[in-house]
């Protein structure tokens, strides 16, 4: 299939749909036969809808195509007509003409730049001209007028401010007629004293029988339709617009509406053998597998299944044999791929797929072909060979070619889409582009799973389209603009750049076609959701088995000092992902993560562990994922909190604490035993919150809390402290350690009040503003002053108030669902805090005003952690997403 073909299945979409794709979003009804006499028959497309009055209401009343499509000149006339007479079918009267019967609405190019429809519809047999004067005399703003045509009355509305806002209607043959166009009226008059009419066009019977009985539909008369599409295409050039009359003789598709879009499915008739479509008639179907290949931020792109090998001779004798090696190997499936990369070139953005039987011999073989015509030129391996490493332990290579037309001899026509200056081997395909760079992107993309397959939007799209075709296009019309520029007049896609917004609602656009029943059934389906698309922010995304769950871990390679990430998903299972987003590995794990991951100096050697605990287990993994020496250890008794691990004179003899479910609290030492000398101390609740370590005035101190009790512990275990009261601790609330030169502990009680706590064991409390039972609350100088500001999640706000107790700032959120807060410390001058809306899948971080960050929200709905993957100046966030990516952003400050 060529490029020109491609341009003008594209324009199927335009013409077609680009006009009329939103104009039905009511509940339909069955009704009778439609009076297709009155159409003449040089329409392009015609719609048979019912419930005119919720069809035009759709359309006038603020639709978002429709409003995009009024600011475009050649559009005009087009929309106003829908506006004139959306004020005629919600009339009462008008309402009782049709009856609930059929609706014809053809198309039709009058003159050379006005697009105008025509309304038929059978009358209610009882209807009379009198009725309609009736009608016509009382409708406010309009004046009334009337003439004779062939023995039928035109009635002319005309608005009494501006002459071009009319419409006429006639009653002819029990068919009534309306348009703004008096010339089409009478050519509809003309139309029905006809013998034959559009349903005798080739085709048209054939694939209006294969129709549901009962649906809206659109048909397509392809010889009536390249005027119409070089008018809402712009597009011009006698061989392009006789491509478009060429393709088939007519088209049929039901209509059905969904909540979130629009599907269209029925039969083309190619009735001639010279029509390009013919031949896909008798075509089988295939598997369209190769597109789990396709990055997710495509574009657009089109797959053709079983396509025939071209017969094409190698013009060029030194390299026939190149490409004969992978012409035996070419397996009939092909892909054209669009890329939206920012700042490059429209064609240097595309990628040629070719599913090859074999890649790896197949590979060899070329390699060995290429090396030999090379050497024979006198060139270096290092003139066509270019090694693209995404991390340090993997390496592909992409081959610069000797010949730029190596897909044409491929894929015929269909390959044709792109150059292919080089070429990459990448698992069973063959990746051909322009630019070394795109073909990077490519391997990168399908390195970390960030492909279509793997899209949660795109496998939402694929859901309403067959799962085996002929040929299939899909795209987002937001992003393809690039590509039709040249192919559309400038006004239009000036129109669409600035409309960018509204057409972003279009989320994607797939058509198909397969050969059935001697027809080619195809299918085209609109996904439109009111929220735009979002555009990708992250640095890269990596795939996990399923959604993340624990909060991940910035672990240092000590081989490289590089950074990677120590992530756990929702079924448990442990994953290391180095600083390109590329899984080094990922194990199988029996129970959840509790509390933190730690990094450890096990052997204190410079070598570095991961340390963490789940519930019945200690754990202790080396940076290949091994476990070291003991472990895992199990604990004495099942865990209530979160590990705690502290080095308390920074020499590598680590203390590992954890309470069970005995209610003691455990210490063990990094080996997985238990300290010598450590009294098991007792509490007298459970504990849920995680043992903190505080030293102060040369002295330490291990704090802890059951739901009414806190508890000041040595290191040996023993009542360091005796409270003067006791306190409830908020199940949510943080336990810190306040600035200034007086030290006390700072908490939030189960009621939302503030409690001090002094190393003497006093306790004092005031509030800063009521709260409901067990807020979330942080402690943590957001203004970087040098003293401490009291935080608060309650009632789906963030809420912070300064050391003096003053409101700093107030957040109102989408839900209660909030993960954190976490401080965040940039600088000693520059703190932030973040948390996240899982509800809303939103990442916050804000400053000391509550003002999000540059780029923020994020998309993101589990922990994260922040710090530098690279060396640079750059800091990195890492979350999860509920589309089981990890997403690696880069933060702008």
């Amino acid at each position: 299939m060529s490029r020109r073909l491609t341009i003008i299945l594209i324009l199927i979409l335009i013409a077609g749909m680009g006009a009329l794709a939103y104009i039905l979003q009511q509940k339909k009804r069955a009704w009778a036969a439609s009076p297709y006499g009155s159409i003449p028959v040089d329409a392009g497309i015609v719609i048979e809808a019912v419930d005119m009055p919720g069809m035009f209401s759709s359309l006038a009343s603020g639709n978002e195509i429709v409003k995009g499509m009024s600011e475009i000149n050649e559009l005009k006339s087009f929309t106003r007509a829908i506006r004139i007479i959306d004020s005629l079918s919600h009339r009462r009267e008008f309402v009782n003409l049709t009856r609930n019967n059929p609706v014809l609405i053809s198309l039709h190019l009058m003159g050379k730049k006005r697009l105008t429809p025509l309304f038929a519809f059978a009358a209610a047999p009882e209807i009379r001209e009198k009725h309609i004067k009736d009608i016509l005399s009382d409708i406010p703003g309009y004046i009334p007028g009337e003439r004779q045509y062939e023995g039928s009355n035109i009635y002319e509305l005309r608005n009494n401010k501006d002459d071009k806002n009319s419409c006429f209607l006639a009653l002819n043959r029990g068919v009534m007629i309306i348009s703004p166009s008096h010339i089409l009226v009478e050519a509809a008059i003309r139309q029905g004293a006809q013998e034959k009419g559009i349903r005798d066009l080739p085709g048209f019977r054939k694939v209006s029988d294969a129709a549901g009985k009962h649906e809206n539909k659109l048909y397509i008369i392809f010889n009536n339709m390249p005027e119409l599409i070089s008018l809402l295409g712009g597009v011009t050039g006698t061989d392009t617009l006789d491509d478009f009359a060429g393709l088939a003789s007519s088209m049929e598709t039901d209509i059905y509406i969904k909540k979130s879009g629009l599907i269209l499915s029925g039969y083309i008739q190619a009735s001639d053998s010279g029509q390009s479509l013919y031949k896909y008639r008798f075509k089988e179907p295939g598997s369209y597998n190769i597109y789990r290949f396709i990055p997710a931020g495509a574009a657009m792109f089109q797959i053709m299944t079983n396509n025939d090998p071209p017969s094409i001779k190698t013009p060029d004798e030194e390299t026939r044999y190149i490409t004969d090696i992978l012409k035996s190997r070419v397996e009939g499936t092909m892909a054209r791929v669009y890329l939206d990369i920012k700042g490059q070139e429209t064609e240097l953005n595309k990628l040629m797929l070719i599913d090859l039987e074999g890649s790896n011999a197949t590979e060899d073989a070329f390699r060995d072909e290429l090396d030999q015509f090379y050497e024979r030129n006198g060139k270096d391996e290092n003139d066509y060979i270019i090694t693209y490493n995404p991390d340090a332990e993997s390496e592909y290579i992409i081959y610069k070619l000797p010949v730029n037309d190596l897909g044409y001899q491929l894929g015929g026509d269909f390959a044709e889409y792109t150059g292919s200056g080089y070429a990459t081997f990448y698992d069973d395909i063959l990746v051909l582009s322009e630019e070394p760079g795109t073909l990077s992107k490519f391997i990168y993309d399908n390195i970390l799973n960030r492909t279509l397959a793997n899209d949660l939007s795109y496998r939402e799209f694929e859901s309403t389209m067959p799962s085996k075709a002929g040929y299939y296009f899909y795209c987002v019309p937001s992003k393809i603009i690039p590509l039709l520029e040249g192919v559309l007049n400038e006004e239009i896609v000036k129109g669409l750049t600035k409309n960018i917004e509204a057409l972003r609602k279009l989320q994607a656009v797939g058509y198909q076609f397969v050969s059935s029943n001697d027809m080619i059934y195809n299918t085209l389906s609109l996904m439109y959701k009111p929220e735009p698309r979002e555009e990708a922010k992250a640095m890269w995304e990596s795939l996990l088995d399923t959604v993340a769950l624990s909060k991940p871990l910035f672990f240092t390679n000590h081989y490289t000092g590089g950074k990677e990430i120590f992530i756990q998903d929702m079924n448990h299972k442990l994953y290391l992902i180095n600083s390109a987003g590329r899984i080094l590995w990922k194990r199988p794990s029996e129970e959840a993560i509790r509390g933190n991951a730690y990094m450890v100096d096990y052997y204190n050697n410079g070598k570095l562990q991961i340390l963490f605990a789940t519930k019945n287990y200690l754990h202790l993994i080396d940076r290949n994922g091994n476990y070291v020496e003991r472990y895992p250890v199990q604990l004495r008794s099942p865990a209530t909190n979160g590990l705690a691990l502290f080095d308390y004179e920074n020499n590598l003899n680590y203390r590992l604490f954890i309470c069970g479910k005995d209610r003691k609290v455990y210490a063990y030492d990094k080996t997985g035993s238990t300290v010598k000398g450590w009294k098991q101390f007792r509490t007298t609740g459970t504990v849920n919150n995680d043992v903190e370590f505080f030293r102060v005035s040369g002295k330490d101190y291990l704090v802890l809390n059951d739901k009414d009790n806190m508890y000041i512990l040595n290191r040996r275990g023993n009542v360091r402290v005796e409270m003067k009261e006791q306190v409830a601790r908020s199940t949510e609330s943080a336990l810190r350690l306040t600035t200034g030169t007086r030290k006390s502990m700072v908490l939030a009680s189960d009621e939302g009040e503030i409690i001090t706590v002094n190393f003497n064991g006093e306790v004092n409390t005031f509030s800063v503003d009521d709260f409901s039972a067990n807020p979330v609350f942080e402690y943590f100088d957001i203004d970087a002053d040098g003293l401490g500001e009291y935080i608060f999640f309650d009632d789906n706000k963030v809420k912070a108030y300064d050391d003096d107790r003053s409101k700093m700032f107030s957040i109102s959120l989408t839900s209660d669902d909030i993960i954190g807060p976490f401080g965040l410390v940039f600088a000693p001058n520059d703190k932030k805090i973040g948390f996240v809306d899982a509800a809303a899948n939103q990442v916050y971080m804000v400053d000391e005003k509550g003002k999000n960050l540059k780029g923020f929200p994020l998309n993101g709905t589990t922990p994260y952690s922040v710090g530098k993957l690279d060396r640079g100046s750059s800091f990195n966030l890492i979350t999860g997403g509920r589309d089981s990516f990890l997403y690696n952003y880069e933060i702008t400050r």
